[in-house]
């Protein structure tokens, strides 16, 4: 902190302030951006919806605009996987996204957003039923329901 005087007044200059508002902001993101990643593996995707694990760990999270995401295809893999032991994979990778993106630097922009996404070839089915006799999980509506 500066402090300055003159004639009738005093004043003091907050240096750092903002450095340190856009740190707790940046943190507060990278949070939400946790609390996200959670949901959607934990909460959105019922377990009945895992059969190889392909789409629940096809999930990322990355700055918007930027990176393609990871895809899995549940072709040739084995079936009837542990629906926990392939969230908490899923979970991991996530993880490793939201640690991997410089949420300070990010935050500089006026445009910071973030996009989760899934790109297995069948997210579309386990989505909205596309190719399925039934209807799909609804993953990508319940998390916009939370978190919009």
């Amino acid at each position: 902190m500066v402090k300055s005087y003159n004639n009738n007044s005093i004043q003091a200059t907050l240096n750092g302030f903002r450095e340190k508002v856009e740190a707790k902001a940046s943190e507060a993101v990278e949070d939400r951006m946790r609390d996200v990643a959670s949901y959607a593996v934990y909460v959105a995707t019922p377990d009945e919806s895992i059969d190889t694990g392909s789409y629940v760990t096809s999930f990322s999270i990355v700055p918007a605009g930027k990176g393609g995401g990871r895809g899995r295809s549940s072709k040739g893999k084995p079936r009837g996987r542990n629906p926990q032991e392939m969230k908490k994979e899923g979970f991991r990778q996530l993880e490793s996204d939201i640690q991997n993106i410089n949420f300070k630097s990010e935050m500089k922009s006026e445009s910071a957003r973030f996009t989760l996404r899934n790109r297995a070839p069948h997210s579309r089915d386990v989505e909205d039923g596309k190719n399925w006799r039934k209807d799909g999980y609804h993953v990508f509506e319940k998390i916009r329901r939370e978190f919009s």
